[in-house]
């Protein structure tokens, strides 16, 4: 006879989330026979102190990424930001810029006014005056024909962009300009180098021009819209001066940044905002399956059928870690949430796949949401339901638990129960959260000295009411 598992629907799982954190045993007993569950499955509570992860490692995200809604350059926080650029330049303006007496080039990026002009941004953040030490580096194509030359449009972002992993370039030259930004400017005005207009002047026919715009010494980075905005694309001129100026605006084919990670400790676990870095933590399975058996006085893992453990289930999962921000580097002063992830079977393979969030309302009212770093505290709490879920009911087969954490959005309401962002009223909106990224730094290196702290929270059929080993599910977080 086939063993009925448990099967925890998504949106009943969030009515369930309040009978966790805030009601009695009838909220569970009813949510249960809901599901189908006797009533006699009782929610327990088992926690799993001392977890020293077994490996954690840091997965840098440098990979060139497409810049076509919007786009950085420069330097923040250990990390570079180039701006890389594809144009195709017709012969016929090559021939005016050949003739020409003399010759420039700039690119206008227009800055994005919901993060310049916001409300939310600190007052540190601007006014910003530097001189701007820039590289610029570039790859002009040989003579194309008319085809060539026109199946330039049709080229993959995604080819171009594993085309830029191996940048090689063909010429080089360095400029300083002069950068003065407030919050009634909107342009980021870059002077293009005169070397970069000569080499093309020298040419003749229809080209392909790739440039990659680097600014690895400057004091912050410049976030501006890329060629999909529709009003405020970036604007690449060249100008032929001959008696009169004429220029000509190119427009941009594609669009990229390429970022270099330049962290000197190789063993420390640094996570960098706007970016995908992952951190991955690997915990060892005895602890966790000791303390299982310890609590229920069953044998874990099941040891008897398909190895598939449907004796109980994970209600939620919740893995606690030592934090310390005095290692990090925030560059906008709000705490930044995390997003956890966890590592499940599905089709005979092993997918990642990020956690949901179950609100504790009361907790959250107290003391903010327990998933965000540069926050009062020194810990960080992270729910791995359904990663936790799989590996209990898979144990059998010696895996460990994995689980994944990743910078995501600064938070702007840290006690807000909702925790996104939403229309009140007729129209205004709630802002929960910062609509751009924080370029920040993170140091988790902490972790791997500092044990973690599991909470489970099961649904089981083992015992009565009576049962003097249920720990009913009022009992919140730090108690």
């Amino acid at each position: 006879m086939k063993k009925k598992k448990f099967i925890l629907l998504p949106l009943l799982a969030l009515f369930l989330s309040s009978c966790l954190f805030d009601t009695d045993d009838d909220g569970l007993t009813n949510w249960l026979s809901d599901q189908g569950m006797p009533s006699n499955y009782k929610v327990q509570t088992v926690t799993v102190g001392g977890l020293k992860p077994v490996s954690a490692e840091v997965f840098q995200d440098t990979r060139p990424k497409s810049a076509w809604g919007v786009g950085v350059v420069g330097a923040v926080s250990g990390m570079s930001y180039d701006l890389a650029l594809d144009f195709a330049l017709d012969s016929a303006f090559l021939d005016t810029l050949k003739k020409a007496d003399s010759a420039s080039s700039v690119l206008y990026l227009r800055l994005i006014d919901s993060y310049y002009q916001s409300e939310y941004l600190p007052s540190g953040i601007l006014p910003i005056e530097e001189d701007l030490n820039i590289n610029v580096s570039w790859i002009l194509s040989e003579k194309l024909s008319k085809s060539e030359f026109k199946d330039l449009g049709e080229i993959y972002d995604t080819t171009w962009l594993r085309d830029l992993e191996s940048w090689k370039t063909k010429k080089t030259a360095d400029t300083t300009i002069s950068v003065s930004i407030s919050k009634k400017d909107s342009l980021l005005v870059l002077d293009l180098p005169s070397a970069l207009v000569n080499d093309v002047r020298k040419n003749s026919g229809n080209r392909r021009l790739q440039v990659r715009i680097s600014a690895p010494e400057a004091s912050t980075i410049y976030r501006f819209y890329g060629p999909g905005h529709e009003k405020y694309y970036p604007q690449f001129f060249m100008v032929a001066e001959k008696k009169d100026k004429f220029p000509k605006m190119f427009d941009v084919y594609r669009s990229a940044i390429i970022s270099s990670n330049h962290e000197k400790c190789s063993d420390c676990l640094v996570l960098h905002g706007g970016t995908f870095d992952s951190l991955v933590v690997e915990f060892p399975s005895k602890p966790i399956m000791k303390a299982l058996s310890d609590f229920y006085g069953d044998d874990f893992p099941n040891p008897q059928g398909d190895g598939n453990d449907v004796r109980q289930a994970v209600v939620m999962a919740q893995m606690t870690f030592y934090r310390d921000d005095s290692k990090g580097e925030s560059q906008l002063g709000y705490p930044i949430r995390l997003d956890a992830g966890s590592y499940a079977d599905s089709a005979d393979t092993v997918v990642r796949r990020l956690e949901s969030y179950k609100i504790d309302k009361p907790r959250i009212l107290e003391s903010g949401h327990p998933n965000m770093v540069f926050y009062q505290g020194d810990s960080v709490s992270l729910q791995v339901t359904a990663g936790m879920r799989d590996f209990i009911n898979r144990a059998s087969d010696g895996r460990s638990f994995k689980m994944m954490m990743r910078l995501a959005y600064p938070v702007l309401l840290d006690k807000d129960t909702v925790f996104y962002d939403r229309v009140v009223g007729d129209s205004d909106t709630l802002e929960v959260f910062f609509p751009h990224y924080d370029y920040a730094r993170y140091d988790f290196t902490s972790i791997k000295e500092n044990a973690a702290t599991l909470k489970l929270w099961l649904a089981s059929k083992r015992g009565e009411k009576t049962d003097k080993k249920v720990a009913t599910s009022t009992v919140r977080e730090g108690k």
